[in-house]
């Protein structure tokens, strides 16, 4: 017996994670915690899924650390583990937290304003030894008594995107590119309006008036928490779509034009039969792959 971890190779430990991952996310959106007024009873529904939560952020900031040829010290401590992580990947992260906290429904409340204070919470305080018992409160909460003066403060939502951010990450350092920052909640959401533009713009191009409307800048959606928004900037014939902050007057000189009303009324199927088709024809199977999916 050897006290080395061996560790898989990183493709493996990626699909694995997804896996899991994934699994959670679904078990978690059909059986979700729901409020009750006794909160014992919450806290031993979101048992299962906050202890899935630790192992997962766990393995996923030790994955990081592997790949990065940096050897994971043996302690369950996220806030550590988090700390010894490069300072760009650690940075890429707190995007993920920040964003997800930001703009995901409901999570503007939560009280732990950064990743850094939410890893601090998760690991608890310390016993006489010295170590983090936070994950063993919620570990034995169905039977012991905890041994902190609280329980650590979780969303079961923000576990699961700090693992998806792991991933992602991961994925990121393997294929030497920056692509993580770009599939963050606000990103994911963005690609999921692409559909709906996708529509709108076949309307407009198969319409009377295409092409008559010269170089401008039409904003589709936003702003968002970051003062972002959905534009197109038309230009010498060409088009460039954008999910960043307008340009003030002085960057640009387009005619900017609101197409937020427009779109939010749009009907793809009225649309379509503006311009002679009765049903939307299907993507062909390639239009469907995209680089940015939830996995």
């Amino acid at each position: 017996m050897t006290d080395k971890i061996t560790y898989k190779k990183p493709l493996d430990v990626r699909a694995w994670l997804k896996t899991a991952l994934r699994m959670e996310w679904q078990k978690y959106s059909a059986t979700p915690v729901t409020p009750d007024w006794i909160p014992g009873n919450e806290l031993a529904q979101a048992w299962g899924y906050v202890l899935a939560g630790y192992f997962l952020i766990e393995q996923g900031l030790k994955a990081i650390l592997h790949v990065c040829d940096v050897e994971p010290p043996k302690i369950h401590a996220l806030s550590v583990l988090f700390k010894d992580l490069p300072a760009e990947h650690q940075d890429v992260l707190r995007t993920y937290y920040d964003d997800f906290r930001h703009t995901f429904p409901g999570m503007t409340s939560f009280p732990l304003a950064t990743l850094d204070e939410f890893l601090v919470n998760l690991d608890g305080a310390r016993d006489s030894r010295g170590a983090y018992i936070g994950s063993f409160d919620w570990r034995y909460f169905l039977t012991e008594e905890r041994s902190s003066t609280s329980m650590p403060h979780v969303s079961v939502n923000i576990m699961h995107e700090i693992v998806y951010g792991c991933v992602q990450l991961l994925r990121s350092i393997d294929k030497e590119d920056d692509e993580a920052d770009f599939n963050t909640y606000s990103w994911r959401l963005r690609w999921g309006r692409e559909e709906r533009y996708e529509d709108w713009l076949t309307v407009q191009r198969n319409s009377p008036r295409s092409g008559q409307e010269g170089d401008r800048l039409e904003i589709l959606w936003g702003p968002d928490y970051r003062d972002r928004y959905d534009y197109l900037e038309f230009k010498g014939g060409q088009m460039k779509p954008f999910f960043e902050r307008l340009p003030n007057q002085e960057e640009t000189e387009l005619l900017v034009v609101d197409k937020r009303s427009e779109l939010e009324s749009f009907d793809p199927e009225e649309g379509f039969r503006s311009i002679g088709i009765t049903v939307r024809q299907p993507a062909r199977p390639q239009d469907t792959e995209s680089r940015h999916v939830m996995f």
